[in-house]
């Protein structure tokens, strides 16, 4: 096949083009490598996927212009991340999230294209009750403009698929982590802090639990919804999967898992946050059965895996 994916020098981005074409895909990837968090990084992502059967674009999805248009499916990962990001940065929810994917929906409608994958989060949730997330029956009110502006994609996303002839399926993904990740996410910014004898910034007490999930199972349940949304004996409009590890971990736990693999200590400094779930816990029952999801790399070896990576990048770092 041949595939569109936005954001292919992100965390998630990076890993599916290496799945995809190690399953003999053409992947034609656009990332604008912008500068929320390292470009060097991006670069490294970017620089490490191999050139056969790879083409790619530096561009922003509010413009895509693209020599290749016919393509079998569209994924689209490309966003500004986080909750929490500079104020004078913010409007990148609305510029980046919202405009830029209806501007990727609409380079699809007009190029033909009928399969398109999304990324949405975990963030379009409330979390006024401890029970699961699920897609069927969880409420939808996120508490920050991110969430927000996942959710804004999914209801545009409805109302194309309601409109148009085409299958769409939006992945909510649940805190990834693992090898090459995100620096602005908790676990790589304690791995930093601890790793440099700085002080950590811990949110809340440290008693918000998030669903980390490790980055080859999010990948496995996007090559199923791939596998789902490919199938022409299977009619979807739109389907929206939980894809967790359905086993949430406090942030102190995090922390203090951290600090043990690392044998260092660091220094806390308590700070007060309103804009995040106190909990994150994914109902994964939906996935299982339509994408044939099943997580299988534990909190232990996932950061053992993640751990080991960041200290050879940063010996390469400290080396260039």
């Amino acid at each position: 096949m041949r595939i569109l994916v936005t954001g292919s020098s992100g965390f998630v981005g990076y890993h599916l083009v290496c799945a995809l074409l190690n399953r003999g895909h053409h992947v034609v990837g656009v990332d604008n490598h912008s500068d929320y968090y390292s470009i060097r990084l991006k670069e490294h992502r970017r620089n490490l996927i191999p050139s056969k059967n790879f083409t790619f674009y530096l561009q922003n999805i509010n413009n895509l212009q693209i020599k290749e248009c016919n393509f079998d499916l569209a994924i689209n990962l490309a966003a500004q991340a986080g909750v929490r990001v500079p104020k004078e940065n913010e409007h990148l929810y609305e510029t980046t999230n919202v405009d830029g994917f209806k501007d990727f929906c609409n380079f699809c409608i007009n190029n033909k294209v009928k399969k398109i994958i999304y990324a949405s989060s975990s963030s379009v949730y409330s979390d006024s009750h401890t029970k699961k997330f699920s897609e069927e029956i969880t409420d939808l009110d996120p508490k920050s403009i991110y969430g927000s502006s996942k959710l804004q994609n999914e209801i545009y996303a409805d109302y194309l698929a309601d409109h148009n002839d085409i299958s769409m399926i939006g992945l909510r993904f649940f805190s990834v982590y693992g090898p090459l990740g995100r620096p602005d996410m908790a676990y790589y910014l304690f791995t930093e802090a601890i790793n440099n004898n700085s002080p950590i910034e811990l949110n809340n007490l440290g008693k918000m639990n998030r669903d980390m999930t490790y980055i080859d199972d999010i990948i496995q349940g996007i090559l199923g919804a791939v596998k789902l949304i490919t199938n022409d004996d299977v009619c979807i409009k739109h389907e929206k999967f939980n894809l967790g590890n359905d086993k949430p971990i406090s942030t102190i736990k995090l922390l203090k898992t951290i600090e043990r693999k690392l044998n260092k200590n660091t220094t806390i400094k308590h700070i007060t946050t309103e804009n995040e779930a106190a909990i994150t816990h994914a109902d994964i029952t939906k996935a299982k059965n339509l994408l044939g999801y099943q997580p299988r790399t534990n909190f232990e070896d996932g950061i053992n895996k993640f751990l080991d990576w960041y200290k050879k990048y940063d010996e390469d770092l400290q080396n260039n």
